[in-house]
């Protein structure tokens, strides 16, 4: 339980205006769909099952080596940057019924 709070949190700090954005910016759309195809390969590679317990472990696990090399959450409206393209897609997964 406490993961999914840390993924709530993740979510309204810093990934849900780059989801806002999908709508006004169809590139948002589409570099987040390269990102979600990204994470399944790494998750499905590694012989895991995409599911919502393995996206919450690559979701930590990327949280953590970004901090790691000193990447910090962009403020709304800054520039998008990988990690948080990264992060926002593995939110828009965990909004899935059934992760695709």
């Amino acid at each position: 339980m406490a993961d999914l709070v840390w993924v709530e949190r993740v979510r309204s700090e810093f990934a849900q205006w780059v989801l806002d954005l999908r709508a006004e910016h169809p590139g948002v759309g589409a570099l987040l769909d390269q990102h979600m195809a990204a994470v399944r390969q790494a998750i499905t590679s590694a012989g895991e099952q995409l599911s919502p317990p393995a996206l919450i472990g690559y979701l930590i696990g990327f949280w953590d080596g970004a901090r790691e090399v000193g990447w910090r959450p962009r403020p709304p409206g800054g520039p998008l940057d990988f990690a948080t393209l990264r992060m926002s897609a593995v939110c828009l997964m965990l909004d899935s019924p059934r992760p695709a």
